[in-house]
């Protein structure tokens, strides 16, 4: 997740439309990218997703555990990917899903090097027992309405298949 403060914003265009992610295999998360955004892989096996005027990021991982993926583990996740991403602990703790899958949603702040506050929102989801989807929204803590409406439309067509 460092990687991405550092390349976040020199996300080069690569396609738009229908996205699956990873293109092969299950699970894989798929979703309907607006035109204006950019997409692309990074060297970590993550998809970086960038809206066209820069103010909000999504980072999608797909993972898998040698064991079972309880609340406890995925709490630690959390600190541990917060505390890489150089962000406060999370301020909030919340249920959450993607595509029926259940989970949770961590929120905090940070502020980048340019000195603007940025939200970070990271959902964590349970796929089985030992797959995990791993999915962070990060946007300017000051977004219009009409960003954040872009932003969570993205979200909320967002699937995940099941592993085969």
């Amino acid at each position: 997740m460092a990687a991405l403060w550092i390349g976040l914003f020199a996300v080069q265009a690569a396609f738009a439309g229908d996205v699956r992610f990873p293109a092969t295999g299950d699970p894989a998360f798929s979703f309907r990218m607006p035109d204006d955004w950019t997409a692309e892989e990074d060297d970590l096996n993550s998809l970086l997703l960038v809206s066209g005027d820069h103010s909000t990021s999504f980072s999608l991982l797909l993972d898998t555990s040698d064991e079972p993926l309880d609340d406890a583990i995925l709490d630690e996740i959390a600190r541990v990917a917060l505390k890489v991403a150089k962000a406060d602990p999370a301020k909030s703790k919340k249920p959450a899903s993607i595509s029926g899958f259940p989970g949770f949603s961590y929120t905090t702040t940070t502020t980048n090097k340019a000195g603007v506050l940025i939200r970070l929102t990271l959902i964590l989801v349970r796929i089985d027992a030992t797959h995990l989807a791993s999915c962070t929204m990060i946007e300017a803590a000051n977004n219009s309405p009409a960003q954040r409406k872009s932003a969570d439309a993205v979200l909320r067509n967002m699937t995940i298949s099941r592993p085969r």
